[in-house]
């Protein structure tokens, strides 16, 4: 690790990691929002090895389990979409307010479902960001989800309030208001309105690759934008892998751009 990490409590019950730089304080810092039913950590230690190329960069990263996630308090069923907003305007609130931050370069990366959920954090009550990436985003949340967990699921939580649905090797428990709920997220919405910088980037063998284009197309109040289709890459961008080539671009060119974003007088 270039500098130091801790577990703290972002509120609510709801647990992260702190990652700092060695040197002087104060710190740019970007929050970061894993996908669905994943943790802070996400496949393959990506957000961990994230934070280690961003203190080599001097930016601090916090990420955290969503509620109900890892080993965030709650039930993993209860997920909708204001409760991982909630969490996740807490968490960049945490961010801003720690000691040794610099509250107003603030930068925020949502992956998978996360990014839509980084995406509905862009106006309201959520603090100001002056970069924000998206990794492999659900760009239409209430189609993108139904599609990968079931249209007949969906149907069934619907009529019947809930429905399990087989998740890694084991099941998960989905309640009718998480469905609901899929469609107050809007990205495309939240891009458009954005005038920070703006990374989307996904791999060419992912699904949700389509929606790169679109979403960089949005972003256009943002200081700079850049779209990135990673040629060969999947949804995990190869991060199971012992060595994967999909994974050094992703976290290289990341880095660089919230350095850029961030750092700049």
């Amino acid at each position: 690790m270039a500098g130091s990490e801790r577990t703290v409590d972002v509120g609510s019950g709801i647990a992260g990691t702190l990652a700092l730089p060695r040197g002087d304080s104060p710190h740019p810092c970007v929050v970061r929002l894993h996908g669905f039913g994943g943790h802070r950590d996400e496949k393959g230690d990506l957000f961990g090895k994230l934070a280690n190329r961003l203190a080599n960069e001097g930016i601090a990263s916090l990420r955290f389990d969503f509620p109900g996630c890892g080993k965030s308090a709650g039930e993993f069923g209860d997920v909708t979409a204001a409760l991982y907003r909630r969490a996740a305007i807490a968490a960049m609130r945490y961010a801003r307010s720690a000691p040794g931050m610099r509250p107003e370069r603030l930068g925020l990366l949502g992956y998978s479902f996360g990014g839509a959920i980084a995406a509905s954090c862009l106006t309201g009550d959520a603090p100001k960001t002056r970069a924000l990436a998206l990794w492999a985003a659900v760009g239409d949340p209430a189609a993108d989800m139904v599609e990968s967990l079931g249209a007949d699921r969906a149907a069934e939580a619907e009529r019947a309030g809930a429905v399990t649905v087989p998740w890694g090797k084991g099941e998960i428990r989905l309640k009718r208001a998480f469905f609901q709920s899929l469609g107050e997220l809007k990205p495309l919405d939240g891009v458009a309105r954005y005038e920070g910088a703006f990374l989307v980037v996904a791999g060419s063998t992912d699904r949700l690759a389509k929606h790169v284009a679109p979403l960089h197309d949005a972003a256009v109040k943002a200081s700079s934008r850049a779209q990135r289709i990673i040629e060969g890459a999947d949804h995990f961008f190869g991060a199971t892998e012992r060595r994967s080539p999909h994974v050094e671009t992703l976290l290289s060119e990341t880095t660089a751009f919230f350095a850029a974003a961030l750092k700049a007088k």
